[in-house]
């Protein structure tokens, strides 16, 4: 049985801890006197054992650490949108918000300096918004924060607000699926309106019942939010109907969580044209803040520009219309879908208004700690064996498939998720939910095959466990599954990391935490009951979660320790969204993994390093005043953009051609083709262009720059160009285009000539062949060692997030004072303060030379189906600099045919579409 004056005694700490330390944080010593104190004066009332205090203490010294910084936004400052939020601030109670704001901090233990900070973020949001005292207002805006970062939270927040200042309609348009939906109600029954929404629309439920405070409304009642869907319902207009509910006779804000489906959205916008008063315009004159979460998922109108728009992209797009004061704010993780709208169809969702962008706090585990160039938590990541996998689910398996075995790594992953669960009870979380995440297919039915097979294999554990845990050591690992635990605990040092031995969590703790543990199948035939978080508030859900799109967008997996995902795609842009193991991890985060495949981590190193790009755009464009307009180009000219055109054009077009960046950037060839016709003829031209540079460039030998490596200056352009020509890359590394980057370097002229640099001196073996230049053999004492994955059509270099040189290569050439200059320049922008490692493109100066840099390869195909390939792989980058003033693009065109020709498995469906 649980001590219930835990919670109380904990939320007493909390909140006085809070009041009395607002500004800065108190230290260890501090808060440890003042827990103490404050134990020991409700002693009589409020007993806890030494180790319940131990655990109390354990929990509130994290949330009192950490931090969180305002976000950064550009906006059109000629869009006649004018400040309006500080001068009501006298006149406005901030009912909702103060609730909203005493609630995080007294039951969730936020800490006075975060909520403090989350209200000035969503003052900065609200006041970029409409003034809902204005007569006519139509504002499109964009937050950009990070997949499970607390943009929930953000957007909470601000619902709050609105009804604080005005807003009489909040509509929340929360994904695609109902159990995404209902979530988000759930949360904002608790955090927004106060009450629980399945009561209140009921009509045989009792006034006391309906009524009945819950989160927030215990904090106060006397204005309400009314909801007008529920956790058990999307829109109604009968259930409405027969509670006699309408907007115009609540006299109060009403919100409304719908998911993005036609036929509801559409009742709803039939439903408000025909029960409201509307103006000579046909409008109706009440201010409606319309909140997309996960935006850029089937709210961006991907059909041909000249046919009808996407079905829920024209629903938004007719619900806005029907109100004179409206507005739209987008919620996203990934800044491409969004910004690929066309700036120039003003019905259309850009947000042309402002762009948000997010800072996470300092406690959040995202992208950029686990894949990116500064990564601290890149532990957590474990390579999933992908021949083993794809034994067991072929590539291209369909729905109708017969499941007859699972992979080693995923009992592996499984048997882990069973220990993790023992942890999280030694360590006191008792009542915390627990979660293990399953993403091998998209179809319902292979899904539920798993979920069975797993279902039997964790009863026969659990049994096992029961049975034989309390014997001595030698006859306990006689049972293979103990035994196989035991190897797991050993295998990533658990002992060590825990600070505990296995036989005792064998023998105290297994048993119990394990028993609770389920397996669910979570998709759209399970329905959302399959992760009732809620309805285990008090003991903690343990849950195998086995899903596929119902579990890779939106959804929040509660306490999720283990992920076991691979999805089979190139479409990197729709990778991050289904990074479910971002967000917060607390008392846990030293024990979490994540298993996926090499080729899938290196994805998501190269959409991370693109999307950690962008947000330093936004930095930048303010101080340049420059506009979400500017912004949106910048995107969809940068390189790493171009994949998430191809998809969107994917079905409708053979070719595209669109502009590319290249002014500042360092262009590599990560991805070959796999045939060794086109790898030898790589490989001559890659030589010969070496053989030629000591008639057409200038050795440089100076040592401070050249790194120790041969090095080149002054060679023709056009000679750079005819090597790219003859080079042939795999389409799929879309940012490289060999042929265009050729046309550019002809049509453009550098006064001094390229530099051309061939590294010398790599971790890998010497190069055994003869490298000429001219009379001279050139040796390569330490080719550049890199993992290979191969497949029959592609090469990729892997375990360097797709990049063939080693990072800071583009130092090479510059002085010591350059380089300094450069880092500085880089570390004074907002958020690089303290970062380890300093970007290729902060090195490509605006006043050096255009720089081509060829590398030879010492492949490793250890991990690789295709291994009859050559032993050495011959790899270029071209990094261009920085120009003054404009940037410089490069008309890319590439072929979708081709594309789809040089992948084996070309995953071609989408987001959108359902788990079949």
């Amino acid at each position: 049985m649980n001590n219930p004056f835990v919670e109380q005694l904990e939320n007493i700490i909390s909140a006085f801890v809070n009041n009395f330390y607002k500004e800065i944080p108190p230290t260890e010593e501090e808060f440890l006197e003042k827990a103490t104190l404050l134990r020991n004066a409700n002693a009589q009332i409020m007993p806890v054992s030494d180790d319940e205090f131990e655990e109390i203490i354990s929990r509130l010294k994290q949330s009192l650490v950490i931090q969180m910084d305002i976000g950064v936004y550009i906006n059109d400052r000629n869009n006649g949108h004018q400040s309006w939020l500080p001068s009501k601030r006298a006149d406005c109670d901030f009912f909702f918000w103060n609730r909203y704001k005493k609630y995080l901090e007294e039951i969730k233990h936020w800490n006075c300096r975060v909520t403090t900070n989350l209200g000035k973020v969503s003052d900065e949001i609200l006041d970029l918004c409409g003034d809902p005292s204005e007569e006519h207002f139509a504002i499109k805006g964009l937050v950009l924060g990070d997949v499970q970062s607390g943009k929930t939270a953000n957007y909470t927040a601000i619902c709050n607000k609105a009804a604080d200042t005005g807003y009489r309609i909040i509509i929340v348009l929360a994904g695609m699926q109902e159990n995404l939906r209902k979530q988000t109600q759930e949360r904002l029954d608790a955090e927004c309106t106060g009450r629980k929404s399945e009561y209140y629309l009921d009509p045989k439920a009792e006034q006391g019942i309906k009524n009945q405070p819950v989160g927030v409304g215990r904090y106060g009642t006397d204005k309400k939010i009314v909801a007008f869907t529920s956790v058990t319902k999307d829109f109604d207009s009968g259930i409405l109907r027969n509670n006699n509910l309408g907007i115009e006779n609540v006299n109060c804000p009403v919100i409304l969580v719908i998911k993005k489906n036609k036929r509801i959205l559409n009742n709803l916008i039939k439903w408000l044209s025909d029960n409201n008063t509307q103006n000579v315009a046909g409008q109706i004159d009440l201010p409606l803040m319309l909140i997309d979460d996960e935006a850029d998922n089937a709210s961006v109108n991907t059909k041909d520009e000249d046919s009808q728009p996407a079905a829920i992209n024209d629903c938004i797009r007719r619900l806005l219309n029907l109100f004179s004061k409206t507005t739209y704010l987008g919620i996203t993780a990934t800044p491409f879908a969004n910004i690929f709208i066309d700036p120039e169809k003003d019905d259309d969702l850009f947000p042309a208004d402002f762009i948000y962008a997010l800072s996470a706090p300092t406690n959040y585990i995202g992208a950029d700690r686990i894949f990116g160039d500064n990564s601290d938590s890149d532990h957590m990541l474990q390579e999933i064996d992908i021949e083993d996998l794809e034994v067991c689910f072929p590539p291209t398996h369909k729905k109708d498939f017969i499941v007859e075995d699972l992979p080693a790594d995923l009992y592996e992953a499984s048997e882990y998720f069973l220990l993790l669960n023992a942890i999280r009870d030694y360590r006191g979380d008792h009542t915390d939910h627990r979660s293990m995440m399953v993403h091998i297919s998209r179809f319902t039915n292979v899904q539920n095959q798993i979920q069975e097979m797993l279902n039997v294999w964790l009863d026969q554990v659990k049994s096992d466990v029961r049975n034989y845990a309390k014997l001595p050591l030698n006859q306990s690992e006689k049972i293979r599954n103990i035994k196989e635990m035991h190897a797991v605990w050993d295998k990533y040092n658990l002992s060590r990391i825990v600070g505990i031995e296995w036989e005792d969590l064998l023998r105290n703790y297994l048993h119990k935490a394990i028993s609770p543990i389920e397996v669910r199948a979570v998709n759209m035939k399970t329905g959302a009951a399959s992760l009732d978080y809620f309805n285990h508030k008090n003991d903690g859900l343990r849950v195998i979660a086995i899903g596929g799109n119902s579990m890779s967008r939106g959804l929040t997996l509660e306490g999720l320790g283990v992920t076991y995902f691979h999805r089979n795609t190139k479409m990197y842009d729709t990778l991050l969204q289904m990074g479910r193991w971002f967000g917060y991890r607390p008392n846990y985060g030293d024990v979490v993994k994540v298993w996926m495949t090499p080729e899938a981590i290196d994805w998501y190193g190269q959409i991370t390093r693109a999307t950690v790009e962008l947000k330093e755009e936004i930095s930048k464009m303010r101080n340049a005043n420059q506009t979400p307009r500017d912004f949106g180009l910048k995107v969809r000219q940068d390189p790493g953009a171009l994949i998430v055109t191809a998809r969107n054009k994917m079905r409708t077009a053979t070719d595209l051609t669109c502009p590319v960046t290249v002014s500042g950037n360092l262009l590599e060839t990560p991805r070959l083709k796999a045939s060794k016709n086109i790898l030898s003829s790589n490989e001559a031209a890659f030589k010969n262009f070496v053989n030629l540079l000591s008639s057409i460039g200038n050795r440089f030998l100076d040592e401070e720059r050249t790194k120790g490596h041969y090095y080149w200056k002054n060679v023709p352009g056009d000679n750079v160009a005819q090597l790219l020509l003859d080079f042939d890359t795999n389409p799929w590394h879309l940012s490289f285009n060999g042929k265009a980057l050729a046309e550019f370097i002809e049509s453009h002229y550098w006064s001094n000539g390229w530099d051309v640099v061939l590294i010398k001196s790599g971790t890998g073996i010497p190069y055994d062949e003869s490298m000429q230049c001219g009379d001279e053999s050139l040796v390569i004492e330490g080719t550049e060692k890199r993992k290979i994955l191969a497949d029959k059509k592609m090469i990729s270099i892997s375990g360097t997030k797709l990049r063939v040189g080693a990072g800071g290569c583009t130092r090479i050439g510059l002085t010591k004072d350059e380089i300094l200059k450069a880092e500085k320049a880089y570390r004074s922008m907002p958020g690089n303060e303290n970062k380890k490692n300093i970007p290729d493109k902060a090195y490509l100066i605006s006043d050096r030379d255009p720089i081509l840099m060829l590398h030879v390869i010492q492949a490793d195909y250890t991990k690789s189906e295709n291994k009859d390939l050559p032993k050495f792989l011959f790899a270029l980058g071209v990094g261009f600099p920085k120009t003054s003033g404009t940037t410089e693009t490069v008309n890319y065109k590439v072929n979708l045919v081709e594309l789809r020709n040089w992948v084996e498995v070309y995953d071609n469906y989408d987001d959108d579409d359902e788990d079949m």
